[in-house]
């Protein structure tokens, strides 16, 4: 066969990994991938990004959503009322209608202590930088 020892089993397709000694491959764990086939262990997703079992990519978190370290499973909502860019690792400014109380926070500080430092809603026809 293409790309497998010579009468023996298929290599594991993509999203799953043989591990040594193996000849059933098994599917990746969530918040890991295999992005070929052939592989003996599956990967980490990146932070700020997350996987379904048996993946063989990980997906971007969306915005208002973070993975803040490898290998997440499902990427988690931002605690209220912060929000965050796509592929965050963290929720570092204020969610839409929210505003930011002072414009010298540390993100880390934002994250641990939100309502702290976002407030809202915005009044009528103001501009609020949410950042």
């Amino acid at each position: 066969g293409r790309g497998g020892r010579a009468g023996g089993p298929p290599p594991p397709p993509a999203g799953t990994a043989c591990s040594m000694g193996s000849t059933e491959p098994t599917l990746c764990y969530p918040g890991f991938f295999a992005a070929k086939e052939g592989q003996s262990k599956c990967e980490p997703c990146p932070p700020g990004t997350s996987s379904g079992q048996g993946s063989d990519a990980c997906d971007e978190c969306v915005a208002g959503k973070y993975a803040a370290n490898a290998g997440w499973g499902r990427c988690l909502p931002c605690p209220n009322p912060l929000s965050s860019a796509d592929g965050s690792v963290t929720c570092s400014f204020c969610m839409e209608d929210f505003y930011l109380l002072t414009s010298i926070a540390d993100p880390d500080d934002i994250f641990k202590s939100p309502t702290e430092y976002c407030t809202g809603p915005c009044p009528p026809n103001a501009a609020c930088p949410d950042n």
